[in-house]
């Protein structure tokens, strides 16, 4: 027997059969009956999602979980990548109660959300393809319109050519005729009479072979014949068929979800008198607090909001961002334009660099770029300090508070605007207050959420699209919050005002 083609496939097993032998003899058992044949020309190229073998080491299935990592684990994968990790447990260990947690539910609703979407895409692009084609339907209707006008054109210019042939040949034929009619009756003199002419009338026989010379020299034979134009040459064109295509407005579908909603859990006090502008936390979730008095230094709480230490700056500090990689901040200057380096196993300043305008300005850091603010721009840095690029600000004024979002977008504020601008200085939007107030340092959520710290009047939530949300805290006693980070989780939120630190939990 001949070999069978493979061109089926069983999508519930993954198993490719042939037709119709072995497709037979599969619906033959009770295991596989109700599973599903389809072309094999159909099967979807993507990977399975639902695989839950690892496609690095031969299909080992995935028996460990690291925590430190988020990353499901083989045996050889917990081998040669997560032998130092300590956060490692079992896939049937952390599995438990799966179906209760957020992560299980949110992934639930992306994928209502990505069905939802490819339903919206497939309807929108049929939409679209009904709609071109009317369009092409109505453009080869204005192609005939063109040829019809092209004709009738044609015709009023063959009426015209025919008008001025008429016109020349007229005047030709009448100026013959006139020259026939002269020299018929100057023939009219009859023959008994020439004698007499020839003595009698010698001068004006002489001044008739004047005019009948003349006659003959003005006599002329003229053509007549059409001179076309090369119509290929002329008539380029008719016109042209203009594609032009545009981005469409389909987006993907979101539904609805549940903002996050923070309760007040705990104040703590800085002790003496502290001016704070900037804060942030590493990746332990520890806080780091700028003590922006004139002597200058980082304040260190662990995440219980409990103080561990402090390390004295040079220059006194304005803004700070944590370098993940390198276990070190960078730090801004209130009067100088030094950009301060804290390392925080020596606990102390390991070095500056100097950068012209930063003073009071900004700054945030990516895995690749430090980003500091200066008067209508943002200065990128690598993450020794050197000078790379600039982008500029919008305003032209002093980006006094930045931060990036997860995508790199970049958010800053200048006292009166907040602006959000992709890496390559393009404007996403602005947002001012409604009442011009002061906006100071900002932060945004793993969501894209933006929250504002707005004098006198609270906490600000803006939407990813920059438009305003609602109000997650407001002021109490006229004392403005001017200072907020979120911890990596975006589950806990630090908010300062004079001296005071509250911390708030996610419900």
């Amino acid at each position: 027997m001949e070999r069978p083609e493979w061109n089926y496939n069983y999508t519930e097993m993954e198993k490719v059969e042939c037709e119709p032998y072995c497709s037979e003899n599969h619906h033959a058992q009770k295991i596989s009956r109700d599973h599903e044949l389809v072309d094999i020309n159909r099967k979807p190229m993507h990977t399975h999602i639902a695989n839950q073998c690892c496609f690095k080491h031969e299909n080992l299935p995935f028996e460990y979980f690291c925590i430190d990592h988020d990353v499901l684990s083989c045996k050889e994968c917990l081998a040669e990548s997560h032998r130092s990790c300590h956060k490692v447990v079992s896939v049937d260990a952390v599995s438990k109660g799966a179906k209760q947690s957020q992560s299980f539910i949110d992934a639930l609703e992306l994928v209502g959300e990505l069905v939802e979407t490819t339903h919206t895409i497939v309807i929108d692009r049929e939409s679209f393809i009904e709609n071109f084609e009317k369009e092409a339907n109505s453009v080869k209707n204005a192609i005939r319109e063109l040829k019809k006008e092209a004709i009738s054109h044609i015709e009023s210019l063959e009426k015209s050519l025919l008008s001025d042939l008429d016109l020349k040949k007229d005047k030709i034929m009448q100026k013959s005729k006139t020259t026939i009619i002269e020299a018929e009756d100057i023939n009219m003199v009859p023959r008994s009479k020439h004698f007499f002419f020839a003595h009698a009338y010698t001068q004006d026989l002489t001044d008739l072979k004047k005019k009948i010379t003349g006659m003959t020299g003005q006599s002329t034979n003229a053509t007549i014949k059409l001179t076309p134009e090369r119509l290929q040459e002329t008539i380029q064109s008719i016109g042209s068929i203009e594609l032009n295509e545009v981005p469409s407005a389909l987006t993907p579908c979101e539904k609805p979800k549940n903002l996050p909603q923070f309760v007040h859990k705990s104040d703590f006090i800085i002790k003496d008198d502290h001016s704070v502008n900037g804060i942030t936390v590493n990746d332990n979730d520890e806080v780091l607090i700028v003590d922006g008095r004139r002597t200058g230094g980082i304040l260190v709480y662990d995440n219980n909001d409990i103080f561990k230490y402090r390390i004295d700056t040079k220059y006194r500090p304005w803004d700070i961002a944590f370098i993940s990689s390198i276990n070190e901040a960078v730090v801004t200057s209130h009067h100088d334009d030094f950009l301060q380096f804290v390392d925080f196993k020596e606990k102390s300043i390991s070095r500056t660099v100097t950068v012209e305008g930063i003073h009071q300005g900004g700054v945030a850091v990516s895995n690749e770029n430090i980003f500091v603010g200066t008067r209508g721009n943002i200065k990128i840095l690598d993450l020794q300090g050197k000078f790379i690029r600039l982008i500029e600000a919008h305003h032209r004024k002093l980006t006094w508070f930045i931060t990036l979002d997860k995508t790199g977008n970049i958010y800053y504020t200048d006292r009166e605007v907040l602006s959000c601008i992709r890496s390559d200085g393009t404007e996403v939007y602005t947002y001012s207050a409604p009442d011009d107030d002061t906006l100071w340092q900002l932060a945004v959520d793993n969501n894209g959420y933006v929250y504002v710290c707005v004098d006198s009047k609270g906490i600000y939530r803006l939407k990813p699209d920059g438009t305003f949300l609602d109000v997650v805290e407001s002021y109490e006693e006229s004392l403005s919050y001017t200072a907020i980070c979120f911890n990596n989780a975006c589950t806990k939120m630090v908010l300062y005002r004079c001296s005071s630190f509250s911390v708030f939990e996610q419900k």
